[in-house]
């Protein structure tokens, strides 16, 4: 018996036909195995962050048939042959719907509807943790700060869940997210961060980065401000070991200005620059005057280049002949780049990470 059956069953989600399966195959000792199994893993679901309780699987399935059994045989009492549905098809499935309802009755009464309606309420990454999880939804309409015992903060936007730990434990500072947050993360070289979204695990070690999650496409994309960060596959992030060989296999190194954008249905990583890159946070406010007279367009580039940390490659050597004067002190990156390039009679585009300058250059 497939598991997605058995649990549209147990959540009362299932038509007639598939409920009369279900019991058919629930009445059938040869089964009791499996289906043991099915529900030991719905309980572990819960039992992670309630263990107070440990389930008796064999009392609880020997409860659970008693109570089927006896509502067919109630059903049989209360309706006689004679004024039950006469094709036996019919009948059956009249007798098992009753079963059905006694069984979702049960569930509720019991255990497992209550586990797995409530499983979403956890996060599966932090389950090393148990109940010593906090879970922080912002209904409302405008941000919430949350800020984490190392003096982490996170900007939770509205519609969004984050979960967290009351303690960090082995060595790690482990979080996840469901939605969009901005995270400012406390340095820390002995205790990595980890944010889990979707897919995506983001590794960090303190920096400032925005995560954005498409809860329809399940895209995932990691805009970094300061510093860097490493960005994972989550199959990838489950090895115990964050190496090379895994980082250039199966993940992206993304620096300050740029971001990576996982795609959920080619399972790779898209790396590009940010909207609108801001100057580096290292950078002096006096080395951020951009005031030009006649200055040679390789020192206007590569002004850009140190405030901004982005690569801008020239595709022509005659641009090394262009001269550029003006000021740009209030535009941001890409408004400063419009304005040269009109100037010098050139274009320029977004190659991944980099800006390429083109046309003919200067004479």
């Amino acid at each position: 018996m497939e598991k997605a059956t058995l649990n549209r069953f147990f959540l009362n989600q299932s038509d007639s036909f598939e409920r009369l399966r279900v019991i058919d195959w629930m009445l059938n000792p040869i089964n009791d195995f499996t289906l043991k199994a099915w529900m030991r893993e719905n309980w572990e679901l819960l039992s992670e962050y309630d263990t107070s309780v440990e389930p008796d699987i064999d009392k609880i399935w020997f409860k659970l048939q008693e109570s089927i059994k006896k509502e067919i045989a109630s059903t049989v009492h209360s309706n006689p042959t004679n004024s039950s549905p006469k094709n036996s098809l019919t009948r059956k499935i009249f007798l098992y719907s009753s079963a059905a309802a006694a069984v979702f009755i049960f569930v509720i009464g019991g255990y497992f509807l209550l586990k797995m309606t409530n499983s979403n309420n956890h996060d599966d990454n932090l389950i090393a943790y148990g109940k010593n999880v906090i879970v922080e939804e912002n209904n409302t309409s405008v941000n919430k700060l949350i800020r984490l015992e190392d003096g982490t903060t996170i900007t939770l936007n509205p519609h969004s869940i984050f979960y967290y730990p009351t303690h960090f434990i082995n060595g790690k500072r482990e979080v996840a997210l469901k939605g969009n947050a901005f995270f400012q993360v406390a340095k820390n070289p002995e205790k990595p961060f980890f944010v889990y979204a979707n897919n995506v695990v983001t590794k960090v070690l303190g920096t400032s980065f925005t995560i954005l999650t498409n809860p329809n496409t399940k895209e995932v994309s990691v805009s970094v401000h300061t510093g860097r960060v490493q960005v994972f596959e989550k199959n990838s992030a489950s090895q115990s070991a964050f190496n090379e060989k895994v980082l250039t296999s199966n993940g992206v190194i993304v620096t300050a200005n740029q971001e990576a954008i996982y795609s959920n249905k080619k399972n790779d990583f898209q790396t590009t620059l940010i909207p609108v890159p801001l100057p580096l946070p290292n950078v002096k406010e006096k080395e951020k005057t951009f005031e030009f007279e006649r200055a040679n367009l390789l020192d206007v580039i590569s002004k850009i280049q140190q405030v901004y940390g982005v690569e801008i490659v020239l595709e022509n050597e005659n641009f090394n002949k262009c001269i550029f004067s003006g000021e740009l002190n209030s535009e941001n990156l890409f408004e400063k780049l419009d304005i040269i390039c009109t100037a010098i009679n050139a274009t320029y585009e977004v190659s991944g990470t980099k800006v390429l300058v083109k046309g003919k250059g200067c004479n």
